[in-house]
């Protein structure tokens, strides 16, 4: 389809999300754009933190096309009544990519986040993504197990809580990487395609894989 013709189909949709979920002074600016398709369920709040440098779509939700993406797949954006989700500055969330924020729940994107293309945010307690942070697609990020098991002993005491997700400023997250509850990455980190990401015993200024993932080498850094 020619570009131009998804930025029209797409327009109705972008000026409808900014009135709707943007205080009237941010929304005429129009800094969300939102790809026509997009299936949008937002009861709790869509917030910009940086409120002086709002520039128009600055923030797009459901555009991104990876090579190995399907153009029918959908993206889905879902943020309970409680929720909150706060994008610092500008994002980029690629198509086909699935954000789950739940009641009471808090997920903070810092500037220019970015995701390829069809992975998937769920978050029950926080997520909280630093500067510069780059997925791949068909990444997996998850705070919570999604479901409660409780003791043998003790039924009113839940054995597996929610635990916050924290990505630091300038991580490279590869493909199909997975990313449980409980996880910290630090600053200036590269995690291999296909690695299982949990806990927080990972270095700074280094190259993160494997299942269970570890650092295996220093990097001085990385540029896209």
């Amino acid at each position: 389809m020619n570009l131009y013709v998804k930025y029209l189909l797409s327009l109705p949709k972008s000026v409808w999300f900014n009135f709707r979920h943007l205080p009237l002074r941010q929304a005429v600016k129009l800094p969300f754009y939102v790809r026509y398709g997009t299936r949008i369920s937002v009861k709790g709040r869509i917030m910009i933190e940086d409120v002086n440098h709002i520039g128009m779509a600055m923030i797009v939700i459901g555009s991104h096309e990876a090579d190995v993406s399907d153009p029918k797949h959908t993206t889905c954006l879902t943020v309970e009544r409680g929720g909150e989700l706060v994008f610092q500055h500008s994002a980029h969330i690629g198509l086909g990519t699935k954000i789950f924020v739940k009641h009471g729940a808090r997920m903070y994107l810092g500037d220019n986040f970015a995701v390829s293309a069809n992975s998937e945010f769920v978050c029950y307690k926080s997520m909280v993504m630093g500067r510069d942070i780059q997925f791949a697609w068909n990444c997996l990020v998850m705070d919570s197990d999604t479901h409660s098991i409780y003791g043998c002993n003790d039924a009113k005491k839940k054995i597996n809580p929610d635990k916050e997700v924290r990505i630091d400023d300038k991580v490279w997250i590869g493909c199909r990487v997975t990313i449980l509850k409980g996880t910290h990455l630090p600053s200036n980190c590269v995690v291999g395609a296909t690695s299982f990401v949990s806990g927080s015993k990972f270095e700074p200024n280094s190259l993160i894989v494997g299942s269970p993932a570890k650092s295996v080498k220093h990097i001085s850094g990385w540029e896209l």
